[in-house]
């Protein structure tokens, strides 16, 4: 790999762009507008939301108007740091170790946006439009207005969308769905105050055990909307996650993971038990996350919440997505990461939604949406130690010139 490449995204990750606390945000912005100049970007410009600062990023290298224009959309903020004494070096000084590179940002998604920030030092293919966007991490909660104030400027024929995981380590992957994710405060109250356990136990309805019970009587369909055949490594896969041995995984977990609609517990409130004394709960309340695939799940769950006792508030909603497999750009972008790895390109799902898809959705209509990434599943994204594997990195660089060159073709 050029060193040049590694000692500038070294420079980038010293930047602690903490959207979360808006902290040096527009640092990292200003650092990135410096490196699209110098790589031959004739048009970069700090653009504005709704009310956000100018922490969105606008570069493009124009190359001759008869060559496809494709977007590249990335982001520059990161994560909080979590535990500081889990790190084994400084989140923000970064460290090459066994061929990772760690730090916060390395590879979400500092390192994802070089990526093809390094394939127009060589490639000539293509006009290349580039959008690194200051609020991902944070639910890119301006992303619509910018687009939309924004439409004629960010005009495209191809949109690479590139902040998503590979299937594993050396597996270069395309994700075409996405979950939804519906968020949704559910409480059971069902006494003025505390009552006496001993005095009034089993008659007196007891509120945690009736938000127990109601959570866990939830139905939804459980037939998966496609079939998903896929090799599934269970020792990785706890490794990587942090599953413990004596937990079970149920069967066909990536048709559970990205085609089947689920529901998890995130927040849950009622006396804590420091606090426990011989008493009945007036009232106890969770949050909920629901997982969605068809995209009606979150109206079917609201309506097995309408019970007697039971108050429900949705909080937020965002729309599964699901691209076309058949557009030509697939059979293209699969073809240039098999280039670039020396592997087939895997077509994978995401359990998870992500917040930028929608509005570029939105925004493109008919342009079809790539969604491609330099993560693998050790990178520890959103955790402490984050890192990039740097083999893969330069791989993901050359699978970048050869998309440029298969969407000049494919035009």
């Amino acid at each position: 790999m050029n060193d040049e490449w590694r000692s500038l995204l070294e420079e980038l990750v010293r930047i602690p762009s903490i959207s979360t606390a808006h902290e040096h945000v527009q640092r990292s912005a200003d650092a990135f507008a410096d490196v699209l100049r110098a790589n031959d970007c004739n048009d970069v410009q700090l653009l504005c939301g709704a009310a956000d600062p100018a922490a969105t990023v606008y570069g493009y290298r124009h190359v001759a108007d008869e060559l496809p224009t494709v977007l590249v959309y990335g982001h520059h903020d990161v994560q909080p740091v979590g535990r500081a004494d889990a790190w084994i070096s400084p989140p923000f000084e970064p460290e090459i170790r066994d061929g990772r590179m760690y730090g916060r940002g390395t590879s979400d998604d500092k390192g994802g946006i070089l990526t093809y920030i390094a394939a127009i030092r060589i490639s000539r293919d293509c006009n290349v439009k580039f959008l690194i966007e200051g609020e991902e991490e944070i639910g890119s909660p301006t992303l619509g207005a910018l687009l939309d104030a924004h439409r004629e400027l960010l005009a495209c024929d191809y949109a690479v969308l590139c902040d998503t995981p590979n299937f594993a380590t050396g597996t270069p992957s395309i994700t075409y769905r996405l979950r939804g994710n519906v968020i949704i405060d559910v409480e059971v109250r069902c006494l003025e105050r505390p009552a006496h356990s001993g005095k009034f136990g089993g008659v007196a309805p007891d509120a945690v055990r009736l938000l127990c019970e109601l959570i866990a009587n939830i139905e939804l369909p459980h037939e998966p909307d496609e079939r998903i055949e896929l090799p599934f490594d269970e020792d990785s896969f706890r490794r990587d996650v942090g599953i413990l041995p004596a937990a079970t995984l149920p069967p066909a977990p990536y048709e559970r993971m990205w085609a089947t609609p689920s529901i998890t517990i995130t927040g849950i409130e009622a006396t804590p038990v420091a606090q426990a004394g011989n008493m009945i709960n007036a009232s106890a309340r969770a949050r909920l996350s629901l997982r969605t695939v068809r995209g009606d799940e979150g109206g079917l769950l609201m309506r097995q919440l309408e019970q007697p006792f039971v108050s429900a508030k949705l909080v937020s909603s965002a729309d599964p997505w699901k691209a076309d497999r058949t557009h030509p750009l697939f059979d293209a972008a699969r073809r240039a990461l098999e280039k670039g790895f020396g592997k087939p390109a895997v077509m994978t799902g995401s359990g998870g939604s992500i917040g930028f898809v929608p509005p570029f959705a939105k925004l493109l209509g008919d342009t079809p949406l790539l969604l491609t990434g330099v993560q693998d599943p050790p990178c520890n994204a959103h955790s402490e130690n984050e890192s990039l594997h740097l083999g893969d990195w330069e791989k993901a660089m050359h699978a970048g010139v050869h998309l440029f060159e298969e969407l000049r073709r494919l035009s």
